[in-house]
């Protein structure tokens, strides 16, 4: 299956592989997400009934809480894109919970 990018098909940072567990906040409706790809630029988050594309929505994932918005949506997987990029000690934050999260035997 090939899924529509359209602005994240000319990524500027490259993404890498994560296990994170967060939430995404939009307007009246939050939803349990997990980040299966980072960047410091935007990240793609496996959740159900996202918001469509061009909507904002607050990530929250550990450490971290931010801005985004929704670039692409399919099934049960989306991509966002970061207000502001993610500096090198958070997504190392981030890493490091991932790290947790896979001895932890969750979600793969």
């Amino acid at each position: 299956m090939v899924e529509n990018h359209s602005q994240t098909s000319r990524r500027e940072s490259e993404r890498e592989e994560v296990v994170l567990a967060g939430s995404a906040y939009g307007l009246g409706r939050s939803r349990s997400i997990i980040v299966s790809d980072l960047s410091s630029r935007g990240a793609r988050l496996d959740a159900r009934d996202m918001p469509a594309p061009g909507s904002d929505v607050l990530v929250v994932v550990g450490p971290f809480e931010g801005m985004a918005t929704v670039v692409w949506r399919n099934d049960d997987r989306c991509g966002v894109w970061f207000d502001e990029n993610l500096p090198d000690y958070m997504i190392s934050a981030m890493k490091n919970e991932a790290k947790w999260m896979e001895v932890a035997g969750w979600y793969r």
